[in-house]
């Protein structure tokens, strides 16, 4: 399991935004975390390489909880779905360095493309590298500040 969901209470929000990432992403396995604790031993698990998580924070414990995890979520893409729009807990949660930042109140749709996104980038099996990112190869070529443009290749 390489995508991670920390939905801290199951007040429908569980439902309505695992109906939106279904849609989105269908046929996506998530690892589903309702407490820290969960959602520690689901990043420290050596069996699941997590690469990106969804983090619904509602409260700055909760944050201060998420970044008390230090150096095991350092390497996971995060997105953050925030409760409250205070300036402390959004300083907290850039100091993680998410790639998204929501409100609870908004449309999950735009943290579902987002995911889908990111998943498609960093959580692909395929891909032994640590991003997971589709690069084309490229065969060697001479320098052309050395040979000259004409004999490295690029003009027939």
């Amino acid at each position: 399991m390489a995508t991670i969901l920390y939905l801290p209470s199951d007040n429908g929000l569980v439902d309505r935004f695992c109906e939106v990432l279904n849609y989105t992403i269908p046929g996506k396995p998530f690892a589903i975390c309702h407490t820290l604790e969960e959602l520690s031993r689901q990043l420290r698990d050596p069996q699941s390489i997590v690469k990106v998580a969804v983090l619904c924070v509602m409260d700055k414990e909760e944050i201060e909880g998420i970044t008390a995890l230090g150096e095991v979520i350092e390497n996971v893409k995060l997105i953050f779905i925030l409760a409250y729009d205070d300036r402390e807990t959004i300083m907290m949660a850039h100091r993680l360095r998410p790639r998204y930042i929501t409100w609870l109140d908004s449309d999950f749709r735009n943290v579902a493309g987002v995911l889908k996104r990111l998943v498609a980038l960093y959580d692909d099996p395929s891909q032994s590298g640590e991003k997971g990112r589709h690069m084309p190869k490229r065969s060697a070529r001479r320098d052309s500040f050395t040979l000259g443009e004409k004999e490295a290749g690029l003009y027939g």
